[in-house]
């Protein structure tokens, strides 16, 4: 039986979009086909209000095999999700970047201090590119306290780079490398990302010489709280390791959905991780580049979370006020919304700033006196 590859017209259901032309003084609209939200390079027909496309061009976009038998007159698809994945990191890797350099900062240890005087240590982690002429995006704690930054491109180029932005609570920061070109990594969107999803991540763990290298596994939450982050993380199983931080995480779009920065790592601990999601990414870039930092709000106000907050439990209670500098919200108030949030914790509190605040004073929702009180409305300016 002979096999031969062939176009087979099928109807698709697809995203599509209309392009407007002129064929004498008549418009004539073609339409555009998207898949996985890359446009496909293939004849399209339209006809009776139906798409028409070729399955082959449709499924070899997703890294299928699509064949022909002349003589039964039947059409062969073989998918892989294998095959799909190493598509996949193929065209994203380019993306990704090593970042090595020599390390200036004290080490708690004497005997390693005495040792760095004879020897220049090396540290590394990895980035991501974001912006075609050079921009990259990667931890803070990757390009902290060192110098002779160096970037290594997928295809081993080395390229000296300049941290231009960091920030440690947010744990990011941008590098800039002299040159164009280069390809950018999609951002994905923030509400797409779940818990049960496959999580790609594309780093260097580890050694330089693992390069790129690739694991894979899921989203165990697209929101989790630790008591030492400042904003929320995403939960992953994929495995990370030292020198994955400030690489990528992708869905199975290619799209980033985060910056791998952590781990759990101990005595009965598995595949515990965390990457600063895609949503706090963008916030940072726009920070950066609209006033070269990240902006927070003075708001003169300290607060305390609840033992529950504090131990991860579920919980309604607030943050109780410690200081204030308002007439209105005294010591031992409890805030529990902000801007219309519901605010439990610190993580809560800072997410609120971060989607809501635009230089107006905050809304806040309290009670008198602790948990019981009277619920009262008040507004919070920050300081000049």
């Amino acid at each position: 039986m002979k096999k031969q590859t062939c176009a087979v017209l099928a109807a698709a259901i697809l995203s599509t979009s209309l392009t407007a032309y002129l064929v004498g003084a008549q418009t004539v609209s073609m339409p555009r086909v998207f898949v996985n939200g890359k446009r496909l390079d293939a004849e399209v027909i339209m006809k009776d209000d139906r798409i028409y496309v070729p399955l082959r061009a449709v499924n070899e976009s997703l890294g299928a095999e699509v064949s022909w038998d002349g003589e039964a007159r039947v059409a062969y698809v073989d998918f892989s999700e294998d095959d799909q994945i190493a598509r996949l990191v193929e065209d994203i890797s380019p993306c990704v970047v090593a970042i090595i350099g020599n390390y200036e900062g004290k080490n708690t240890s004497t005997q390693q201090n005495n040792a760095n005087q004879y020897n220049n240590p090396t540290v590394h982690g990895s980035g991501v590119i974001y912006k075609s002429n050079g921009y990259i995006i990667t931890n803070a704690h990757v390009v902290e306290e060192i110098k002779n930054l160096t970037v290594i491109l997928s295809d081993g180029t080395t390229l000296p780079g300049t941290v231009l932005y960091s920030d440690k609570k947010a744990d990011l920061a941008v590098v800039k490398v002299n040159k164009i070109g280069l390809k950018a990594i999609k951002m994905a969107e923030f509400e797409d990302i779940a818990s049960g999803k496959t999580a790609i991540a594309i780093g260097t763990p580890i050694s330089m010489s693992l390069r790129n290298s690739v694991t894979k596994g899921i989203i165990s939450s697209p929101a989790v709280s630790l008591y030492d982050s400042y904003y929320r993380l995403i939960q992953t199983d994929t495995t990370i390791n030292p020198g994955n931080s400030g690489g990528a995480l992708i869905n199975t779009k290619g799209e980033l959905i985060g910056i791998t920065s952590s781990k759990y790592a101990g005595v009965g601990i598995e595949n515990l991780a965390f990457a600063i999601p895609i949503d706090t990414v963008q916030y940072a870039l726009a920070q950066f580049e609209a006033h070269g930092e990240i902006k927070r709000p003075d708001f003169g106000i300290t607060l305390e979370q609840s033992w529950e907050a504090k131990m991860g439990l579920p919980t309604t209670k607030g943050l109780t006020v410690k200081t204030s500098p308002s007439d209105t919200i005294s010591q031992g108030d409890v805030i529990f919304e902000v801007n219309g949030i519901r605010v439990s914790g610190t993580v809560d509190w800072n997410e609120a700033i971060k989607s809501t605040y635009d230089g107006t004073a905050l809304k806040i929702k309290c009670k008198k006196g602790g948990e019981s009180g009277q619920i009262y409305e008040a507004e919070l300016s920050a300081k000049e």
